[in-house]
């Protein structure tokens, strides 16, 4: 069935035309069909936990009461762990039960390697982005790609808050003394911008699966044509999006220009901008004349222009 048709039929589905709709597993996510309360399961017995669990999900989306099936070939020997995985199903029904199936299935599945056949690993320890970059320096080295070696740029903004919760206020934690004080004096002419949150809003992209696999690809984007394609992708599939999302693609963008130019770091301390050579001594600031780069874009977005517009201006080290 070719893209054309198969939109077609799910766009009839949605609308009512049809009654019974016919699929394989491609419909366990992205699905939002609230008229849904019913799903028949065949061969449940040959499904992960995960599968069932996102499976269930697609029916019960709207105020009238769903049911799951799970259907079992009348002549097949039942499996212990599949024994198992069933039963979670039958006592986890209740609402939120999404981190208990997780937890089920973290027993019956192992937690698995970092690196190597078992890809189950928990990387809570070393975060997200890092246990990204630790995979493809791996992945590289053992391919003999020279730029295995590569070392990520760091990006740390002080009008930018990235991620979930609620950012602090500026300068919540600063230590104040004689220099920061005469620093200051020196920036009373420089021009503040207002916090702004970097992230994917869960109004934005709702399921939780989908939001990880977009941040893991801007955490791998090494070029701004990639960085492009995620931008689409997310126009394609979400529609327009709002000034969360479009500073966390401008965060993006300046990390990897960044990394093409050979700079290590990229801060910003009120109207400065600090940039650190990778190739240079700790002290090799990217700087005209003697003194930092000054901002002076009034809003946070058009700011994080003028950072990537500068660094794309940089000659490569």
């Amino acid at each position: 069935m070719d893209a054309t048709e198969l939109e077609r039929v799910m766009t009839e589905f949605v609308a009512g035309r049809y009654q019974v709709l016919l699929a394989t597993t491609i419909i366990e996510s992205g699905l939002d069909i609230p008229n849904s309360n019913t799903i028949i399961i065949e061969g449940a017995d040959r499904f992960g936990l995960s599968q069932l669990y996102q499976l269930r999900g697609r029916v019960g989306r709207f105020r009238h009461q769903a049911y799951a099936y799970l259907l079992l070939h009348r002549h097949t020997r039942l499996l212990e762990i599949a024994r198992q995985r069933l039963t979670a199903m039958r006592q986890h029904n209740q609402l939120g039960a999404g981190f208990r199936i997780a937890m089920r299935d973290l027993e019956l599945r192992g937690a698995g390697n970092l690196l190597g056949s078992e890809q189950s690993g928990h990387i809570v320890g070393v975060g997200f982005e890092l246990y990204c970059q630790l995979l493809r320096q791996s992945v590289a080295r053992l391919k003999g790609d020279r730029t295995a070696a590569a070392v990520r740029a760091n990006v740390k903004l002080d009008f930018v808050f990235v991620g979930e919760g609620q950012p602090e206020a500026r300068g919540a934690r600063r230590h104040v003394d004689g220099y920061t004080a005469l620093r200051d004096a020196e920036d009373d002419g420089a021009t503040e911008v207002a916090l702004i949150q970097a992230r994917l809003p869960a109004a934005y992209v709702a399921e939780t699966r989908l939001r990880i696999d977009f941040y893991r690809k801007l955490a791998l984007a090494d070029s701004p044509e990639a960085l492009k394609q995620i931008e689409a992708d997310l126009r394609d599939r979400f529609g327009r999006f709002g000034d969360e999302v479009k500073a966390l693609l401008l965060v993006t963008e300046i990390r990897v220009r960044a990394e093409r130019k050979g700079v290590l770091s990229v801060e910003t301390d009120g109207g400065r901008l600090k940039c650190l050579r990778r190739a240079g001594g700790r002290d090799d600031w990217v700087q005209v004349g003697a003194r930092f780069p000054r901002l002076t874009a009034p809003k946070p977005l058009l700011r994080l222009r003028e950072i990537s517009a500068f660094l794309e201006q940089l000659p490569p080290s």
